[in-house]
Order: structure tokens, then C-alpha cells, then sequence
């Protein structure tokens, strides 16, 4: 569901610099950068399609491990 309907479809990729030809495709990804003194980062998600949106959280150690995930 979440392909279907968040898909962006207007990735161009450069297939022949000679002709310009570029290939158009589909990507859905989001990136995620944990920053600042605490390492954590807030994840608005809901567990069932239709719930309302309810904040998550994960929280790493400083070796980058997995500390706890909550919500």
C-alpha cells in the first residue's frame, strides 16, 4: 500500500551520455540520520493501516547498538 501510493516516479537515470537517453524509474525510500548527544530518533508510525500515527523511538548505544525501541 505504501509503494502504491508514496512511489515517486520521476527518478531519471543517464542510460547514453552520446544521446542523452535517460531511463525513468520509481524509488520509495526514506533515510534516517541519528544525530545529537543522545542518540535517538523519533519514528511516527502506526502498527495497524487505519490507527492514528503514534510516536516511536529507538534509542542507540555510542557502538551504535540497538539500546531500546519504544511505542
Amino acid at each position: 500500500m505504501v509503494k502504491q501510493h508514496f512511489s515517486n516516479d520521476q527518478y531519471h537515470t543517464l542510460v547514453d551520455p552520446a544521446t542523452l537517453k535517460y531511463e525513468k524509474h520509481s524509488e520509495n525510500s526514506i533515510f534516517f540520520e541519528v544525530d545529537g548527544p543522545y542518540l535517538a530518533m523519533v519514528l511516527p508510525a502506526a502498527k495497524e493501516e487505519g490507527k492514528k500515527l503514534k510516536k516511536r523511538y529507538a534509542v542507540f548505544n555510542f557502538d551504535n547498538s540497538l539500546a531500546e525501541l519504544k511505542g
